[in-house]
Order: structure tokens, then C-alpha cells, then sequence
């Protein structure tokens, strides 16, 4: 099975493969709470909104809770290697 990497450094994630992602979870659920991008933003003590959620892991992609596994229509946010191994013995 190909893979690709995306460094989010280089290339950002564009706001469509995003919308993959906070379609099928949450985008507060995508932010990773013990980055310290997290931490710097000041994101604990606001009361946001999903969409604006949305706007600021879109801005700034060190929110993100990582990595981001996009397998066909099949997504998985942070390490889930339960959901992988059951998606790569399905084929």
C-alpha cells in the first residue's frame, strides 16, 4: 500500500482534506491539548465555537493532534493503530 507523509511544516493542510477530518470527529477534538501550541494560544480559557475551532487549527497547524491518517474514506485522528490494522487486513 502507498504511503505519504505530509510535513504540515512545508505544506499545510488544505482547508477541504480538513474538513475530512472535522466531518467525521469534532475539530475540538483534533486539537492536542498538551502541545505547547495549545498552551501559548490561550486556547484553555476561551469559550470558541467548532467553526472558529476550525479557523484556528486551519491558521495554525501545530494544534493539531497528530497524525492524521486518511486511508480511502477512512480517517483516524492521533495514534489509533486498532482502526490501522483492522483497515489494512480488510485490504
Amino acid at each position: 500500500m502507498p504511503v505519504s507523509f505530509v510535513d504540515l511544516g512545508h505544506k499545510p493542510m488544505a482547508p477541504t482534506e480538513l474538513r475530512r477530518f472535522t466531518s467525521r470527529f469534532t475539530a475540538r477534538a483534533l486539537l492536542d491539548e498538551s502541545a505547547r501550541a495549545y498552551r501559548d494560544s490561550g486556547m484553555a480559557y476561551l469559550r470558541l465555537d467548532e467553526d472558529e475551532v476550525f479557523e484556528r487549527l486551519l491558521n495554525n497547524q501545530a494544534l493539531l493532534r497528530l497524525p492524521l491518517v486518511r486511508i480511502g474514506t477512512n480517517v483516524s485522528a492521533g495514534v489509533d493503530e486498532r482502526s490501522w490494522k483492522l483497515w489494512l487486513s480488510a485490504g
